[in-house]
């Protein structure tokens, strides 16, 4: 039945603790499923091979295998679950439906949109409990999104962090921090002597990399809510401000760079990394087309703010990256 997910990004949501525990617990388990013109897998072969690898003590190809079983596995038990859940639903089980919709809802993915149209459910869209649970769907949809193995392909955070060249002891400021893709990495590469303010609108989003980096032991990180339109960064303080996927969001983006501006510490920076406009056919994910922008678009609302580019990066195959200082030294130079 689901084939793969789509979440919506709507704005900051509000889950009792309880639930988001359970969600993000997890969020970053299991593949996405596979695409439904994905090639047929032969199971029981794949199962035997899996045993064989066991057998010999070949651990890796074993658990390589093993990885594949699931990959075929799950979406079909997710689908199972699901049934289940819609056909109880249709029968005015509601205390059944909501029950098997959330064992779904744990054992995979579900496209939140698909859950909250469909007419199984329609009897109970004002439940408080069928509005929390498709809340959390949806979180643990986007963050698989946000952190799922494919993305490192084309982001190459290893690679943007080294580029970045972040001195022990910098002050640095996530905006749009989401899950913490990249805050974990940039609190690792200022050390414990520097900072790092992870900034976001998103409470539950807040919430979970709060988790996270307790977990990580990182304990030079500070995280805030901020509004939209503001990236409430104490002002003169930051040496670098990175956003990344975040600024196709904000609507006044003079407006906004002035306030990034504003958090500068003299000589800071302010690093962009955001998509290249494409067609739906070139890339079928990504901003949608109202939120799509040019880098001059960028250049521009940065040139509002006194900013300019002093420094382009051009390895990365879906984004642009540019660092924008105060007072151009020079023109900008080509990176690698």
């Amino acid at each position: 039945m689901f084939r793969s997910i789509s979440p919506a990004l709507p704005g900051p949501l509000f889950l009792p603790s309880s639930f988001i525990v359970l969600v993000a617990g997890l969020a970053l388990l299991g593949p996405v499923p596979a695409a439904a013109d994905a090639p047929t897998v032969d199971l029981p072969a794949l199962e035997a091979e899996l045993s064989a690898a066991l057998a010999a003590g070949e651990h890796e190809l074993a658990l390589a295998l093993a990885v594949r079983v699931n990959e075929e596995i799950e979406p079909r038990h997710v689908d199972a679950l699901y049934t289940v859940a819609r056909l109880h639903g249709l029968l005015g089980h509601a205390e059944a439906a909501l029950e098997w919709l959330e064992r779904a809802a744990a054992a995979g993915l579900l496209p939140v949109q698909e859950v909250r149209a469909d007419a199984a459910f329609a009897a109970l869209r004002d439940e408080e409990r069928f509005r929390l649970l498709t809340r959390a769907i949806w979180l643990k949809g986007y963050l698989w999104l946000l952190e799922r193995p494919e993305r490192d392909d084309y982001q190459q955070p290893e690679r943007v962090i080294e580029t970045l060249a972040l001195r022990p002891g910098e002050r640095v400021a996530d905006v749009g921090a989401g899950s913490g893709y990249f805050t974990v990495r940039l609190a690792r590469a200022v050390g414990p002597q520097g900072t790092v303010w992870a900034l976001d609108i998103n409470d539950t989003l807040l919430d979970y990399l709060r988790r996270r980096v307790e977990k990580e032991g990182l304990t030079n990180t500070r995280i805030g809510k901020v509004a939209a339109d503001d990236p409430g960064l104490p002002p003169g303080t930051v040496d670098t401000v990175l956003m990344v996927d975040t600024l196709h969001y904000v609507r006044d983006r003079p407006a906004y760079a002035r306030k990034l501006r504003a958090g500068l510490a003299p000589g800071g920076r302010v690093v962009i990394i955001d998509f290249r406009p494409k067609s739906l056919e070139e890339r079928p994910w990504g901003p949608p087309p109202e939120q799509k922008m040019e880098r001059e678009e960028v250049d521009a609302a940065m040139a509002a703010a006194g900013l300019a580019p002093l420094a382009v990066h051009d390895f990365l195959s879906e984004q642009f990256f540019v660092e924008y200082r105060v007072a151009p030294a020079g023109p900008a130079k080509d990176g690698d």
